[in-house]
């Protein structure tokens, strides 16, 4: 892991994602790291406005930008940003029943990077990149 990579909290339009941006900020303050926040809100979304802006106000005392993009496939939005950004670990919300897919994509597209999970507790779960994800083998038709 790069050392001074960021950090990056991926939040949604709910005023409650402010305990993500909470870790995040104990995250990047450990690992000496900037902080940024990003929210992928879907195109046709108009009401969260008050809610996206509490959390930019929480984003700016934490120190960080806060990046609103709207797509509908935040999943993609969220790891194209990720790589655009070099960020080095990952800080979301617990998939709450049913799943909706979003920790799955990322971890699929950015194996190597760690996922910290929050859950509504402010307890975190963390997906780690295994040893194979992090090394390339070589094939054994190679050696």
């Amino acid at each position: 892991m790069r050392k001074h990579a960021p950090v990056l909290v991926c939040v949604t339009g709910q005023h409650d994602c402010d305990r993500l941006i909470r870790v995040g900020k104990t995250i990047s303050e450990e690992r000496h790291s900037p902080l940024h926040v990003v929210s992928v809100v879907p195109s046709d979304t108009k009401n969260c406005c008050a809610e996206l802006e509490y959390l930019r106000q929480t984003a700016q005392n934490a120190g960080a930008e806060m990046t609103i993009f709207f797509h509908d496939e935040p999943a993609y939005v969220t790891a194209a940003f990720l790589k655009q950004i070099g960020a080095q670990q990952l800080v979301t919300g617990m998939a709450e029943a049913p799943i909706n897919g979003f920790i799955e994509v990322i971890h699929q597209l950015m194996p190597r990077v760690p996922i910290a999970m929050v859950d509504k507790d402010e307890t975190v779960y963390h997906i780690c990149p295994s040893a194979q994800t992090a090394i390339p083998q070589q094939p054994a038709w190679s050696r």
